[in-house]
């Protein structure tokens, strides 16, 4: 048991330590949901999330500071998800979002809102279980894919461009990779969970942005804890790691790039045979930003899932 905890708390521990970041990625945001279901072969899994995001706040490294530019920002987003396990240990997954909206709100009030909305990236990928042992409770799993950007790009509103943090895709091939790891015990209805990511993003080159966001690093740990038969809590620390963009001619964008940190508790329920209905909320407990940013304030996602049986038998 110590193992595996001093698994998790490496994870954690190597996130807190990188010094680039930032809160929020472009495009599709990242999921802060930890997987706990497990999906056997030939079975599909499909789900819809709703997640909404706030920002209110401006701060200097980690101090909030008072500018008299942005008012808040933010976005309401729905994200289609469909996994599939070709084997016990092998599945492929796809991911399309739509932004319902992503804005942002000016102080001034003789600025207009910017608002972007329209179809987000497509995220593809496949899963496999390295590692199950039923008797220990113990899986560890990989994961790797890329992001395309089919959506929603070079977006203008009465002929003005949008600026790029409400541009409905990220306008950018982004390439991901990850490991994930949870450790149930025998007789206790609880187990520890971790993981870890990193998403690489290309340079854009369009119309109007010539510009690279910065590496994506994301780790998470924490519990889990069957309460009731159809409900278990989850609750978990995760850090979230962004190295500094780049603009035309590789300048280092001076205002992106930081850590935040976040405490995000969660909730599974199982109403019905074979759907799931998730709902988290993600709180910012630390943040450290390069420069002045405007930070997150808080987050929730809802998600329900319904899981298929896919065999001859039932075609």
């Amino acid at each position: 048991m110590k193992a595996y905890l001093f698994l998790i708390g490496l994870l954690l521990i190597a996130g807190l330590n990188k010094l680039q970041a930032q809160c929020c990625a472009a495009g599709n945001p990242l999921n802060m949901m930890l997987d706990t279901q497990p999906l056997g072969k030939q079975n599909l899994r499909v789900s819809l999330l709703y997640r909404h995001s706030l920002s209110n706040t401006y701060y200097q490294e980690s101090k909030p500071i008072e500018i008299n530019y942005l008012d808040n920002s933010g976005f309401n987003y729905l994200e289609f998800s469909a996994l599939y396990n070709i084997t016990e240990q092998l599945g492929i997954q796809a991911e399309i979002g739509y932004f319902l909206s992503k804005f942002e709100s000016y102080k001034n009030p003789m600025i207009n809102k910017s608002e972007g909305y329209g179809l987000a990236d497509l995220n593809l990928m496949l899963r496999y279980e390295l590692i199950q042992k039923p008797f220990e409770k113990f899986n560890l799993g990989l994961s790797g894919g890329m992001k395309l950007p089919v959506g929603v790009f070079d977006q203008q509103v009465a002929q003005v461009k949008l600026p790029i943090n409400v541009q409905p895709s990220s306008g950018s091939y982004r390439y991901h990779g990850g490991i994930t790891l949870a450790k149930g015990f025998r007789y206790a209805p609880w187990q520890i969970l971790g993981s870890a990511m990193i998403e690489y993003s290309q340079r854009i080159s369009s119309r109007f942005f010539d510009y690279q966001y910065g590496t994506v690093y994301a780790f998470q740990a924490g519990s889990s804890y069957t309460f009731h038969s159809k409900a278990m809590g989850i609750l978990q620390f995760r850090t979230e790691i962004r190295e500094q963009s780049k603009r035309e001619n590789n300048q280092i964008v001076n205002a992106s790039g930081g850590e935040i940190v976040l405490l995000v508790p969660q909730i599974n329920f199982i109403p019905v045979k074979n759907m799931g209905v998730n709902l988290s909320f993600s709180l910012p407990v630390y943040r450290r930003y390069n420069d002045i940013q405007f930070g997150n304030k808080y987050s929730f996602s809802l998600a329900i899932s319904s899981t298929q049986k896919l065999s001859k038998q039932s075609l």
